[in-house]
């Protein structure tokens, strides 16, 4: 009797004579009931989350395993041994290019709603450079996989022993040679702050960005409001949730899994190519430092042929480095230019549109917290790139007095000397990463990009 009526009473009806159900209360345990759902389903994804968000550990910590092990975290295998995609990430991947596809047909029928089509376009902005970074690494993966293997040869080779002895870089005067591996463990150390960093705006961005929906649903639920529908993680087109609660919870789960599996890949993308400039910024740092050595201290001027030796075997050295760094620079502005590119014009537009919804009297405490922290990700992400884009710039332009041309050849033989001076001649170009036809990936453009978002926002202020 007890359960009958448990039963009635959650269905609205009084313990005693019948009485008509609620449909409040009804809406209520639907609701419950699709909750339920979703959760119960959430730990059937559980595994290929813990997958894509898993780390390898047991290995040495240098700058390419690191890079290695951000790849490995969108279900792609080390590009040193080979190219295999995990079934994980081939589930995510659908899900991910399905989300987006929904958002691109939310646009278009989002004509007539200007809040709703800046929403979407934000987010597809954010969602649409993941599918162009995932493509790149997919299907260019020769292409980063010669850039981490010749990183790894050149790192390796300066580590080694066997490179060159203390007695080869020493001058007259015992002077000390050029410690590789600080310079090494130096910019590995940078690259792992900076990959701590960027992860955890990141993961904060995107844990944010996935419960908002369902806190502003329940606090709309709780003051009594009339809300629009049922709670959605990506703002895009759920034809599902009309036919049943399965639907609805299957939608879910495929945007939970999509935006998992974006930031995965905005997360692999961004450090691959931020890690790829810190090798080369420190790199250029340690190459004028050694390539400065070359002929000792420069207080004997008496020719030997041991110093033109010593000599001789620093420069090439420093042509092998050198020719390193400009094929890594080179590989790496042709994968980054078109993707780069497009990012620059995408983030003006999403900065732009988000400085419009800023503006609107309806946006809510929830909806204002989202924009803020998807304004400052952008524009991170943003300042990231260009700023060691500059470094590069910086790091590899050679100046008088610097590298080559701060060594001391008068203590050298005219020989060794013309092999100096086509030293310094091939570094002293400096190295560009471009974005797009038109822009540089440095701080300028970085700054421009600010100040057009700035004006925008300004002159909107103006209007009204």
């Amino acid at each position: 009797m007890d359960k009958i009526k448990t039963y009635f009473s959650c269905w609205g009806l009084h313990k005693g004579p019948l009485a008509q159900p609620s449909p409040d209360l009804y809406l209520e345990q639907r609701n419950l009931n699709r909750f339920d759902a979703i959760r119960s389903a959430f730990k059937s994804i559980i595994n290929p989350l813990r997958y894509l968000l898993g780390t390898r550990a047991g290995e040495a910590e240098d700058l390419v395993t690191l890079i290695c092990s951000l790849i490995h975290n969108t279900g792609l295998s080390s590009y040193i041994t080979l190219h295999k995609v995990h079934w994980a990430a081939n589930l995510s991947t659908f899900c991910f290019v399905t989300t987006c596809i929904t958002q691109v047909v939310t646009i278009f029928m989002a004509k007539d709603d200007p809040e709703k089509l800046f929403e979407c376009f934000s987010v597809l902005a954010f969602c649409g450079m993941g599918v162009l970074k995932l493509i790149s690494l997919r299907k260019s993966h020769q292409n980063w996989r010669k850039i981490l293997t010749e990183i790894s040869k050149l790192e390796n080779s300066q580590l080694s022993k066997n490179s060159m002895s203390d007695a080869d870089c020493q001058s007259d005067n015992n002077e000390e040679c050029v410690n590789f591996s600080d310079y090494i463990k130096n910019y590995t150390y940078k690259f792992r702050h900076t990959t701590t960093i960027l992860t955890r705006i990141y993961s904060f961005t995107a844990v944010v960005f996935i419960v908002s929906p369902f806190v502003e649903h329940n606090l709309c639920k709780m003051r009594g409001l009339e809300c629009q529908g049922y709670p959605h993680i990506l703002p895009g087109w759920s034809p599902l949730d009309a036919f049943s609660d399965f639907g609805y919870v299957v939608t879910v789960l495929c945007e939970l899994l999509a935006s998992v599996y974006c930031v995965c890949v905005h997360i692999a993308f961004d450090l691959t190519a931020i890690g790829i400039m810190i090798f080369v910024c420190g790199q250029y740092s340690c190459l004028r430092d050694f390539s400065s050595r070359i002929g000792g201290s420069g207080k004997q001027c008496k020719l030997s042929k041991k110093r033109d030796k010593r000599a001789h075997i620093s420069i090439k050295r420093c042509h092998q480095i050198n020719m390193v760094l400009v094929s890594s620079i080179t590989e790496l502005d042709k994968l980054l230019s078109n993707i780069i590119g497009v990012y620059f014009f995408l983030a003006t537009l999403t900065l732009c549109s988000v400085a419009v919804r800023l503006k609107s009297v309806d946006v809510s405490i929830m909806q204002l917290v989202s924009l803020i922290q998807y304004m400052c990700g952008t524009l991170t992400q943003l300042f990231l790139f260009c700023r060691y884009g500059d470094a590069v710039l910086h790091e590899s332009s050679l100046g008088m007095g610097q590298g080559p041309f701060a060594a001391a050849y008068w203590s050298l033989s005219p020989r060794v000397r013309r092999e100096l001076t086509m030293l310094g001649a091939g570094m002293m170009t400096s190295r560009h990463l471009r974005a797009g036809p038109f822009n540089h990936l440095d701080l300028p453009s970085f700054i421009l990009i600010v100040r057009t978002a700035y004006s925008y926002y300004a002159v909107l202020g103006k209007k009204e």
